[in-house]
């Protein structure tokens, strides 16, 4: 299959290889999730993220090491050893986290089991959404290998195709989620807390966490959304050496805030036991995406994919809310969580543009620039008092 894969879907531009070396990394990823999901569960978070940070550095030094000491222009051999490096980091990981489950899970060794019907419980959450994350990975497989097929029928050249797709997918979109790192990690601690809301019934705490972690969210990602308009050029330039990505973040940073809220919103489905949903919405995104893509991509060539990425956002972060208002019966203040923050953002770009119109592309200036421009937006949020809403109110996680 990796021999098919690198022939037909790629087109022979590397050698099975890589696919090979990432195959052996697949059951001790799958491992480290579980393991991950037992932490989170237990409220132990702090383990699983040393074990995760230790292997992302030793990651790190490990490309380093084979791209600067074993150079090679050959694409494939460069492709194994990033490939490599992560495959390494992977069973770093699961062995780190696997003893630190070890001594952890000794707390229980000599407790008795009260619950023998626990494996009928774990299957009536855990069936359905292994069922549905398989059609979900088969038709993202799908949506993945569609989308330089279809740039190639506009653009007319394999190499075109790749390269605009590796722009977005390779560059531009990992650097718009790279911040939302924040926003995941808080995520996970919302599984356990909103299904311990769930089982007390206790809405109205609950509505109080969603208030709180929406605004914030939103006071956040407005903000990273402003400093990619307003630092364009200079982010572009220090990450990858290369501003052709430029136009990209310019046309897919506002929708941060669609992005950073959804995952909000699919920890708290799922602490709602609302998985099952959580999937069934991520898998009409992808049949919705796929028709897109099958249809738009090949006509407007990259404009059309960028106008597929919105329009998936969108529809995902929708049927999302919905879900939760369902549950919950929640109100989604569009007022408070997106046009205010995107004023106060604009306003502070406007401000900032006045009185730094030109494009400065030394490194420690440029950083000193993007934290004046976060010091004057929550200026701009202490001086229109939007944080009257934090006062006074005990909505901390416990």
């Amino acid at each position: 299959m990796p021999g098919y894969s690198a022939t037909v879907l790629l087109h022979n531009r590397i050698t099975p290889m890589p696919l090979y070396i990432m195959a052996i990394s697949l059951p001790f990823t799958s491992v480290i999730t579980s393991l991950s999901g037992y932490f989170t569960g237990v409220r132990r978070v702090s383990k699983t993220s040393m074990s995760r940070i230790l292997s992302m550095c030793l990651q790190v030094f490990l490309t380093c090491i084979f791209l600067y000491i074993f150079k090679s222009n050959d694409l494939s051999i460069v492709c194994s050893y990033l490939i490599l490096a992560t495959t390494i980091s992977s069973v770093f990981e699961f062995i780190l986290t696997y003893i630190l489950y070890l001594i952890d899970k000794k707390r229980f060794d000599n407790k008795p089991i009260t619950n023998k019907k626990y494996l009928k419980k774990i299957l009536r959450i855990a069936f359905p959404v292994a069922i549905t994350s398989y059609i979900r990975s088969g038709l993202s497989t799908v949506q993945q290998l569609l989308i330089p097929f279809s740039l190639e029928k506009h653009a007319e050249s394999c190499e075109t195709a790749l390269s605009q797709y590796g722009l977005i997918n390779g560059m531009t979109m990992p650097l718009l989620m790279f911040p939302c790192i924040i926003i995941t990690s808080c995520a996970s601690l919302l599984i356990p807390e909103f299904a311990r809301y769930n089982l007390k019934k206790d809405f109205n705490r609950m509505n109080q966490v969603i208030s709180f972690i929406f605004k914030f969210t939103s006071f956040f990602s407005v903000c990273i959304i402003g400093i990619f308009l307003t630092f364009t050029e200079e982010i572009s330039y220090f990450i990858y050496h290369n501003i052709d990505i430029a136009e990209f973040l310019v046309v897919l940073c506002p929708l941060i805030i669609l992005i950073y809220l959804d995952k909000i919103i699919d920890s708290m489905l799922r602490g709602l036991d609302k998985q099952v949903g959580v999937m069934f919405c991520n898998i009409f995104d992808l049949i919705s995406t796929i028709v897109l893509i099958y249809t738009l991509v090949p006509v407007y060539g990259i404009y059309g994919y960028l106008a597929v990425i919105a329009i998936s956002e969108i529809l995902n972060f929708t049927i999302s809310l919905i879900q939760l208002q369902k549950v919950t019966h929640f109100r989604f203040d569009f007022l408070s969580y997106v046009v205010i923050p995107f004023f106060l953002v604009l306003a502070t770009k406007f401000l900032f543009d006045s009185f730094d119109n030109y494009i400065e592309y030394e490194f420690g200036f440029v950083i000193f620039k993007i934290l004046i421009f976060i010091g004057v937006y929550l200026g701009l949020l202490v001086i229109f008092n939007i944080f009257k809403f934090f006062k006074g109110k005990k909505i901390f996680i416990t």
